[in-house]
Order: structure tokens, then C-alpha cells, then sequence
């Protein structure tokens, strides 16, 4: 029939939200900066986080992404300690955007729920951090 587009038919989406205060995060890893980073990131991460030239926007930048991570990991349904904080990596694509890299036990959970991929937003203004995830089905 002419004019009638197709629809697929996906699973439900799968929504996780969090907020982050950035001077908790400072706080955190001020009093532990070398275990505060080996828990919650990966090296790359870590590398970009540090690498921002003023202090307040790297602890910015730690918040944005633990508030993803915490984000994803409510996608999944499961948090700390059933999904370790670097089985969630937040990376950045081509243009800057955030994405989620999963592997380990959040991978198992993300193939569980047949979830293609998980988009990721971040934001940060002064002292709050906020992400949100959002699961994308398999078609």
C-alpha cells in the first residue's frame, strides 16, 4: 500500500538517570586520587578527565562520568557491586559525544536484555553532574 511506512516492533527502551555533586567527587579524590581513579575508570578515561587544564573541570569530567555510568548500570538493572565500575567505559566518539563501552559483566547484562547498544548524555553545570542512558533494543 502506498504511502504506509513499516513499523518494527522493538522491546521496550530501558531508561537510567543519575546526578552527581562535583565537590563529593573532588573530595573522593583528593583524599585518594590513585584509588579513586584505578576503582572507577579506565586509563583512557582517566586520561581524559586529568587532561582538562582548570582542576574544577576535571573533577566535572570525573562527575559526568561516573553519573553515566551510574546511568547505564540502571539500564542494566544491576549496580555496585554486581557490575564493576570499569566493566562501563565512557568514551567519547569522532564528533565529542559520550558512548558507552561495555565488556564483563555488564556486557552479559546488556546481551540479556537485548539491548544493540546504549546511548549516553552528559552534562555538568557548576556543581551538579547529570547523565542520562538510554538501552536501544535489537530489532
Amino acid at each position: 500500500m502506498k504511502g504506509v511506512m513499516d513499523v518494527v516492533k522493538l522491546g521496550p527502551l530501558r531508561v537510567g538517570l543519575d546526578v552527581v555533586v562535583v565537590s563529593r567527587v573532588k573530595q573522593m579524590y583528593e583524599k585518594r586520587p590513585r584509588q579513586f581513579v584505578q576503582r572507577l575508570f579506565s586509563k583512557d578515561e582517566a586520561t581524559y578527565c586529568l587532561a582538562a587544564a582548570r582542576p574544577c573541570r576535571r573533577y566535572q569530567r570525573f562527575a559526568g562520568r561516573i553519573a553515566a555510568k551510574e546511568a547505564v548500570m540502571k539500564v542494566l538493572g544491576k549496580g555496585w557491586p554486581h557490575v564493576p565500575w570499569t566493566d562501563i567505559e565512557i568514551d567519547r566518539d569522532g564528533s565529542g559525544q559520550p558512548i558507552a563501552k561495555l565488556r564483563g559483566r555488564a556486557l552479559e547484562l546488556m546481551e540479556r536484555h537485548k539491548l544493540a547498544h546504549i546511548q549516553v548524555s552528559i552534562t555538568h553545570d557548576g556543581e551538579i553532574a547529570v547523565a542520562v542512558a538510554v538501552g536501544i533494543p535489537k530489532t
